[in-house]
């Protein structure tokens, strides 16, 4: 299974312009809402229709802009599940898993291939753990009950490709990770290449074995879960692989870059590129530096003042004020609440001795 994609499509106020081979592989369409994620998807869905390019999936031409292929959505072959799983309201469960299988609609009411098409409509929604609910409309259902639906519905067509726009956004916490392990076992069961669009850098990275990210209509960079984690090139990745703390740059010295809106300058223990345009840290990397540490450690430590803290289960999220007066944004820092005193929590007006691990600094270009 394969895909090679290189499209274009012009709006008014956006241009979408993107390349992507793919083997039999997961891999994950990250991006911030707007930068052209379920959009390219719907072109290769035959949903929408490029201005130019190509599309190939399998050895199949999609699209072909030189050669004047356009094949219909019908003729592509390809499975596309949105947030709101689009199930036939008016049919029921059985029937719209029928209803994904080539030619199920016309056959439905004529005995032998209809006792056939049930059949096999029965041994999707049994891996689902929803062939109780065959006879059910989708209004029954509830919104997890509805997704594993339309995945055995997807499943049924057997599809050169799959393709998932934000499948679980809607759903809860628990259903959410309950589900994430049902599409785990559909992957490891079907030998297909998936195209997972995603905004939740956790999400991608448990699901899939490659991440593409996107940016104003163009996949900025890609690689594995940990090379885009550990070694981010855009300031899009560093802001999508969760950093919070992101700062314009410049080089300060050999080693020593200056975090512009911050008021920072840190000692970095490596060469810094003469062409850096920002720097960020994670808000787990920041620690309090406690009376007696010098040297390596107090190159990178400055004294802030907490500006506002709050509490998640099971940490505190704090807010801090940069020694620069104006600065446009404040620095994020996380604590453990876990078996922690109270009393030794940050608190709002704290003025704290804090150091930041050069280690974890990370400097993009562009």
């Amino acid at each position: 299974m394969s895909l090679e994609l290189d499209i274009k499509k012009h709006y008014a106020d956006f241009d979408l312009d993107v390349q992507l081979e793919v083997g039999q592989e997961r891999v994950a369409l990250l991006g911030a809402s707007g930068c052209g994620k379920s959009l390219t998807l719907r072109c290769i869905a035959g949903v929408e229709t490029p201005d130019e390019g190509r599309i190939v999936v399998d050895g199949v031409t999609f699209f072909d802009s030189v050669r004047g292929i356009n094949l219909s959505a019908q003729e592509r072959r390809c499975a596309l599940l949105f947030q709101n799983y689009q199930l036939f309201p008016h049919m029921t469960v059985e029937e719209n898993v029928c209803a994904g299988m080539r030619g199920a609609l016309r056959r439905w009411g004529h005995g032998g291939p209809v006792a056939s098409a049930r059949e096999e409509a029965r041994v999707f929604l049994r891996i689902f753990g929803v062939e109780a609910l065959a006879a059910r409309y989708p209004a029954q259902l509830s919104g997890g009950q509805q997704q594993r639906v339309a995945l055995a519905r997807m499943l049924a067509a057997r599809p050169g490709i799959l393709m998932f726009d934000e499948p679980l956004s809607a759903l809860d916490a628990y259903l959410k990770s309950a589900l994430e392990q049902n599409l785990i076992d559909v992957f490891s069961l079907v030998n297909r290449t998936v195209l997972y669009v995603s905004h939740d850098i956790d999400e991608a990275c448990r699901l899939c074995d490659r991440i593409c990210v996107l940016h104003n209509g163009r996949i900025e960079e890609q690689g594995s879960p940990e090379d885009l984690l550990v070694r981010p090139q855009t300031l899009a990745a560093l802001r999508l692989t969760g950093c919070k703390n992101t700062s314009r740059a410049r080089k300060a010295g050999p080693r020593q870059v200056e975090a512009i809106d911050w008021g920072m300058t840190f000692e970095t223990g490596c060469d810094v590129p003469d062409n850096v345009a920002f720097v960020g840290i994670r808000a787990s990397y920041i620690h309090r530096e406690h009376a007696g540490h010098a040297g390596e450690r107090a190159r990178n430590s400055f004294d802030l003042r907490v500006a506002r803290v709050s509490d998640a289960r099971f940490e505190r999220l704090v807010l801090l004020d940069p020694p620069r007066s104006d600065a446009p944004t404040r620095i994020q820092w996380k604590v453990g609440k876990v078996d922690a005193d109270p009393a030794s929590l940050p608190h709002e007006g704290d003025v704290l001795r804090l150091h930041f691990d050069a280690r974890r600094l990370m400097m993009v270009t562009r």
